[in-house]
């Protein structure tokens, strides 16, 4: 599953960037913003072209990028350049064994995972015991969810989700959920994107 994930971005990365996820991506990090503080530890999980990446880095946090197609990594890291921010990009996943911040944001990803549990699994040991995760999903309940979800047929399958079945696998890996919200429209329960917080459960 994760090699076929890698393969498929690998072959989008020069073409992955347009118009129309730009706009979307930038309502999405309208809603992330408040979720993390200026100067924070970041560790972005799957940053793709680096539109999380980025956005951490110019608002003074000291981030790690991580993603598993090269090719992705690549284009982040020319934008980086450009825009004089200095990031910490890998593409090597045992880089990050035994290191944990206090922030971790997997934006755009677990769309991609039938199953997200073994994933949340792996963010969740990223993190340090007060931090925080920040995952977002396609909202099943949107019809720009489903429109979404037929789409990506055509390149990389995704899922879209419930509120509901995020709440349910949050607590079948051990994380409570501190906060879901809506983008693009910021409003409940339609929003194309669901924003979620998440700790670890005490």
């Amino acid at each position: 599953m994760i090699e076929k994930i890698g393969n498929s971005f690998e072959k989008r990365a020069a073409h992955y960037d347009n118009p129309i996820t730009a706009y979307i991506g930038e309502r999405e990090l309208c809603i992330i913003r408040p979720l993390i503080p200026p100067g924070s530890s970041v560790l972005d999980y799957g940053c793709g072209t680096g539109r999380s990446a980025l956005d951490h880095a110019r608002r003074g946090c000291s981030v790690t990028a991580y993603d598993l197609s090269p090719n992705m990594l690549s284009v982040a890291e020319n934008k980086a350049k450009q825009i004089g921010v200095n990031i910490e990009f890998t593409a090597v996943v045992s880089q990050l064994i035994d290191r944990r911040w206090p922030v971790v944001t997997c934006i755009g990803v677990l769309d991609y995972y039938p199953d997200p549990r073994p994933l949340l699994n792996e963010l969740n040991h990223y993190l340090e015991k007060t931090g925080k995760l920040i995952v977002t999903w396609p909202n099943a309940l949107s019809p720009f969810g489903w429109f979404y979800f037929v789409f990506s047929r055509l390149t990389t399958p995704c899922t879209a989700r419930t509120p509901m079945f995020i709440r349910r696998v949050s607590k079948d890996v051990g994380l409570q959920i501190s906060a879901l919200l809506y983008a693009f429209p910021s409003r409940a329960p339609f929003g194309f994107t669901l924003v979620v917080e998440m700790r670890p459960a005490l």
